[in-house]
């Protein structure tokens, strides 16, 4: 999905300046936006900080639930 630039472009976010390193296709009529490695890295962060993981279920939840289906089922 995201693809190393050839070309010598500026990056397409707005009042950035740098040079850009990566390409990423959209859709429409540029086909791609290019963006350089600093708003790259910034856009993840602000991603991961959106994002909460799932836990894990701990062993004694796991199996409880376990126990439960396998009741429910008989």
């Amino acid at each position: 999905m995201i693809e190393k630039n050839i070309y010598k472009v500026s990056c397409d976010i707005k009042n950035c300046k740098n040079a850009a390193k990566y390409v990423l296709p959209i859709k429409g009529r540029a086909s791609r936006m290019y963006i350089c490695e600093h708003c790259l890295r910034a856009i993840a962060q602000d991603y991961n900080l959106m994002i909460v993981p799932k836990s894990p279920k701990n062993a004694i939840k796991k199996r409880m639930d376990e126990n439960a289906q396998s009741i429910k089922g008989e």
